[in-house]
Formats: C-alpha cells, sequence, structure tokens
C-alpha cells in the first residue's frame, strides 16, 4: 500500500471518530438546558431560547469546518517536518510526512474522549464555559480559569500531557521513517513544529488581546 493511500484511510478512520465525538457532544451534551445554565443571569428564557434554536439551525457548519480543519492543521504539520528535515539535510517524501502527522493526530482523539466522559459521567451540571474551558491533564486544570487573564487560557490548554505525547510521537515517527536515532525524530520535531507552535500561540494571544482589549 502507498503512502498516500495510508494518508487517506487514516485520515477518514481519525474523521470518522472526530465526527462522532462530536454528534454526541452537540446532540446529547449541549442542550438548551446547558444553554439555560450559562445565560441565565444575563438573558430572558425566550432569548436563550432563540440562541439555542439558532445554533441547531447551523449546527451543520461544524460538520463542514471538521474535515477541513482536520486535513489544513495536518498538511501544516507536514509541512513544518519538512522545514525541520531540510535544515538538517534529510529528505523524506512529503506523503510520508504527512502520514506520521495523522498517526501521530490519534493522540488527540483521547483527550476528546475523556473530557466526553468527564462531562457524560462526573460532572453533570456544566455550563458552555465549562465545556469551552476544560481540557484534560492540562496546565490549565492547576488553576481557576475566572482568575486568569483570557489571554492565558489557550497557551495553558496548549500545554498537556497530549501534547507532549504527540511530539514523542512524531518524532517516533520520523526516527522509524529514517531509521535513526530518536534523538534525532526529537530534534528535527523541535526544530520544525515546534517554533510553529509557538507561533501560532502567539497569534492565539494576539488575536485574544486584539477582541478584549479590556484583558
Amino acid at each position: 500500500m502507498n503512502e498516500k493511500l495510508k494518508c487517506c484511510y487514516i485520515y477518514i478512520i481519525i474523521l470518522a471518530i472526530t465526527l462522532m465525538i462530536s454528534y454526541v457532544f452537540n446532540e446529547i451534551l449541549i442542550t438548551r438546558y446547558v444553554f439555560y445554565n450559562t445565560f441565565q443571569d444575563q438573558l430572558n428564557f425566550s432569548r436563550i431560547d432563540e440562541i439555542f434554536d439558532s445554533q441547531l439551525k447551523y449546527s451543520w457548519i461544524v460538520y463542514v469546518f471538521i474535515p477541513v480543519w482536520l486535513l489544513i492543521k495536518n498538511f501544516i504539520v507536514s509541512i513544518c517536518l519538512q522545514t525541520g528535515l531540510l535544515i538538517k539535510g534529510i529528505k523524506l517524501s512529503f506523503f510520508t510526512t504527512l502520514k506520521i502527522a495523522l498517526i501521530a493526530e490519534i493522540v488527540f482523539l483521547l483527550p476528546q474522549l475523556l473530557k466526553l466522559c468527564w462531562f457524560l459521567f462526573i460532572k453533570t451540571e456544566f455550563t458552555l464555559t465549562d465545556i469551552q474551558q476544560f481540557y484534560p491533564l492540562s496546565a490549565l486544570n492547576l488553576f481557576r480559569f475566572e482568575n486568569l487573564s483570557s489571554m492565558l487560557i489557550y497557551p495553558f490548554q496548549t500545554f498537556n500531557i497530549f501534547e507532549i505525547l504527540y511530539w514523542l510521537l512524531l518524532a517516533g515517527g520520523i526516527k522509524q521513517a529514517l531509521d535513526v536515532d530518536i534523538n534525532k525524530g526529537i530534534t528535527i520535531v523541535f526544530t520544525g513544529y515546534i517554533p510553529a507552535l509557538v507561533l501560532w500561540i502567539v497569534c492565539v494571544m494576539f488575536i485574544t488581546v486584539s477582541l478584549s482589549p479590556t484583558i
């Protein structure tokens, strides 16, 4: 089986699981009652109903966005790995690095499943903010997000156990593809992917500050 076909199969599997998790969130967890919990101190019930009904009407957009975002994200990660390889003077096909990125992407299904289980079985009374801010095994869980500046929430969410596992999976994929020492793989990840991740976090923080000038 060639690399392109492997990439397609892995992408379809990840996409199917992601869509199923999103469906459960949208259809079972994010109910009208959750909207009442979230907005009852700010809006009257008729206005909350309007907001909820509007979300239902346009919920299909989420299912269109997910496959596009998943594809774009992994293409960018593959380009970052190619950059790291180029800096080190090593050649590897684009579809090989794309396959490595897609396989590593599987690790991010775990926090989605943990988050789903958390709100289904443990924290059964919650608001939309609780869902948006909660990220399992992240640095954000060490703080009360109400006490944090909004611009720090995303960086603290991003620094989590699964992100570190992702780095290791990328490095392991590079190691296996090149048949080199794992340290070589880690070096390539830190040369190509990590700077791009830091730049992305800074951009998100900048956008957050721009949208919330009072932070």
